[in-house]
């Protein structure tokens, strides 16, 4: 069975990834990237950052966390249901 893990937003550990993916996701860290810079929104920068330091996998239906794939933590893309009806 899963576990629910509750994190306090002022945690720091969370703030510094928070920080951490912000700057990577905009081009601004010193290190390689293979994506162009984007701004990701905020409630995204949370999700990721959370997922980050609970060394979890993201489940998504969208795109916006492909560039962190790998870098950060494993992105498992969940294909909408409704355009396979198509």
């Amino acid at each position: 069975m899963g576990r629910l893990a509750v994190i306090e937003i002022t945690y720091g550990e969370l703030l510094d990834a928070y920080a951490e993916i912000d700057a990577f996701s905009q081009g601004k860290l010193d290190q390689p990237s293979s994506f162009s810079a984007r701004n990701m929104g905020k409630n995204d920068l949370w999700i990721a950052a959370t997922t980050k330091i609970t060394n979890s996998t993201l489940l998504t239906s969208d795109r916006d966390f492909d560039h962190l794939q790998g870098n950060y933590f494993e992105v498992l893309l969940i294909e909408n249901i409704d355009s396979k009806k198509s």
